[in-house]
């Protein structure tokens, strides 16, 4: 079984090929939401957690949190902000010394 490290090294000619294909902007986003899928991933491995825990501890359904992980999920704010507090993690850094 290979672990999230080695997942994300995975690469083939065919995934290379499909990625050509993809507009650059579409692909930074899919990279990016694939990137916070794998963070998320970790950091329920760190805490010993399964996604059914997550889906309990921030009161959603298990099938939501298996669509978070998938790479492919469109986050809420509200759902980063919530990951993070029940894994006790940062998905998103914010300048805080931003002039209003």
């Amino acid at each position: 079984m290979k672990t999230m490290n080695e997942a994300r090294k995975y690469t083939s000619p065919i995934i290379q090929e499909a990625l050509k294909n993809i507009d650059p902007t579409r692909r930074e986003t899919l990279r990016r939401r694939m990137l916070i899928s794998a963070h998320i991933d970790d950091a329920l491995k760190a805490k010993n957690w399964t996604q059914k825990q997550l889906a309990d501890a921030m009161e959603k359904r298990p099938s939501e949190v298996t669509k978070w992980l998938s790479g492919n999920h469109n986050f809420t704010l509200e759902s980063i902000f919530q990951i993070e507090k029940h894994l006790g993690i940062t998905l998103i850094k914010v300048a805080e010394d931003v002039i209003v």
